[in-house]
């Protein structure tokens, strides 16, 4: 019955190795290499199941690289899905070349650590530093190879961690030398240049070189100086020919001291010294008159010359090339930006800088504030700046169009304000002078004629003699009809003759 219940123990013992064994899942196993000789580089192991998520329990990882001497390194037992390894190669005891770390993951299952899952992974230990060349212009990095004609471009040299944190721990001296085109351009002390690509449409050629240097500092003793003695003399005049000694007499002492210096500790940095290069004579970064002449290093400008490295420094050499290219510039946008609804909006845009260009355009009704957060992934692409806008809008409102030009150097987001103005119908001109006119000419030819009548049917009372035999006159009753006609006709001719005394001109000078 014993046997039996031992048995029993075994088989579970087994059954969960076997189960710690079937881990399924894998160990992600990266590295921040490349690394200089005599660098430091960082390995990572990461613990995931197949479906990508985190395992939990408790583990050991081991490390060990195919560098002769080796290294090996076991964690200590932690429950954490990653771990982290990091050595240094130095010069001295690792060439240049090709290497191989392995990291073996081991899981607690009950009293045993089976191995759940191992990797492995090349990487590289380079003669030169590893890094690259970045270029900012306005405060913003460039991920291309273009650069602005019209502002500064500031070229920064980027290191890797492992490189920069050895070389400053260890360097007397870290000097990087600049050069564009193959024309030296000075040295700095850091790993920052800033220089004005000022030619459009050229292609330039930027290289560094950064040269570490390990010589110790070198102490000079100062020369033997012996100070000037410090004597005090005392003049005694001679006395006088009658042996009397003047009162004021003093005696002559002289004191002489000699010091021993103590020796002076002075460090020199020190100097690259290297063969010529062909370059012209230009000034440095720092604005220092130095002639660069004969100016070389190692690895620049290799069509011209090659130089032999020394071997008791550390170099960084960074190229890079350089494609200059003018913004976009003077945006002129020509037409109305005033119309009525169903008019055809028609504007005309041209600008200056390199092309090729890309156009896109956005409609918004209403106003439009710009956020910075424009794109034109999918622009209209020109060959040169100069393309026209058209466009119908059918509802009397304000718009706003953004316009985004962008080159290979810069982006401009421009807008358009649009107003569709209401048109309100009027009558003619011609419909309220016309009939203004025909009745204001009514009303005087109305009152036209009425006057000439008033003024005819007066002038016909004055000059037309009343024969109106009708009208009884009490004085007439007893003459007959030959008599009053007579007396008619004498008083006609009587008032005619009154008349025209009165109207004549010639009537005062008859008299």
């Amino acid at each position: 019955m014993r046997s039996v219940n031992f048995l029993n123990v075994i088989t579970t013992i087994f059954c969960l190795t076997c189960q710690g064994t079937a881990y399924g899942g894998y160990v992600k196993l990266t590295h921040d290499g490349p690394a200089v000789q005599g660098g430091i580089i960082t390995f990572q192991a990461d613990l995931f199941y197949s479906d990508g998520t985190r395992p939990f329990g408790t583990f050991v990882y081991i490390w060990r690289d195919d560098a002769v001497p080796s290294h090996r390194y076991e964690s200590p037992i932690t429950s954490n899905t990653t771990n982290i390894w990091s050595v240094q190669y130095p010069a001295e005891l690792y060439p240049v070349g090709e290497y191989t770390v392995e990291v073996k993951v081991e899981r607690k299952v009950f009293l045993f650590w089976p191995e759940i899952t191992s990797q492995h992974r090349t990487f590289e230990i380079t003669p030169l530093l590893n890094g690259n060349i970045t270029i900012k212009q306005s405060n913003n990095t460039l991920a291309s190879e273009y650069v602005s004609s019209d502002s500064e471009a500031e070229v920064v040299i980027k290191l890797r961690k492992g490189d920069i944190d050895y070389i400053e721990a260890n360097a007397t001296e870290i000097t990087t030398f600049w050069f564009v085109d193959c024309k030296y351009y000075g040295q700095t002390n850091d790993y920052t240049f800033h220089y004005n690509f000022t030619k459009p449409e050229t292609v330039a050629s930027l290289e560094a070189l950064v040269v570490a240097s390990y010589d110790p500092p070198t102490t000079i003793p100062p020369p033997t100086t012996t100070p000037t003695p410090t004597t005090t003399t005392t003049t005694t005049s001679a006395p006088p020919s009658n042996g009397t000694i003047p009162s004021n007499s003093t005696t002559s002492n002289t004191t002489t001291t000699t010091t021993t210096p103590k020796p002076i500790v002075t460090t020199l940095k020190p100097t690259v010294t290297t063969p010529s290069v062909n370059s012209s004579t230009t000034p440095s970064t720092n604005g220092s008159s130095i002639d660069y002449k004969n100016i070389s290093l190692p690895y620049v400008c290799v069509n011209t010359s090659v130089v032999s490295p020394d071997p008791k420094k550390t170099y960084g050499y960074f190229q890079r090339q350089i494609k200059v290219r003018a913004p976009i510039k003077n945006i002129t946008v020509e037409g109305t930006n005033w119309i009525k609804p169903w008019d055809l909006l028609s504007l005309n845009v041209t600008c200056h800088g390199s092309g090729p260009f890309y156009k896109c355009l956005e409609y918004h009704r209403g106003n439009y504030n710009i956020t910075g957060n424009e794109t034109c992934d999918n622009g209209e692409l020109l060959n040169s700046c100069n393309f026209s806008i058209s466009h119908y809008f059918l509802d009397p409102n304000v718009y706003t169009i953004i316009m985004i030009l962008k080159n290979d150097v810069s982006v401009h987001v421009y807008p358009l304000t649009i107003n569709i103005y209401e048109v309100t119908t009027k009558a003619q001109l011609s419909v309220i002078v016309v009939p203004v006119s025909c009745t204001l000419a009514a009303v005087v030819l109305i009152v036209f004629g009425i006057a000439y009548y008033l003024q005819s049917r007066a002038r016909f009372n004055v000059e037309v003699a009343d024969f109106d035999f009708g009208q009884s006159n009490p004085e007439m009753e007893y003459k007959t009809f030959t008599e009053r006609l007579r007396d008619s006709f004498n008083s006609t001719v009587s008032d005619g003759y009154e008349k025209l005394k009165i109207t004549s001109p010639y009537y005062g000078s008859m008299n």
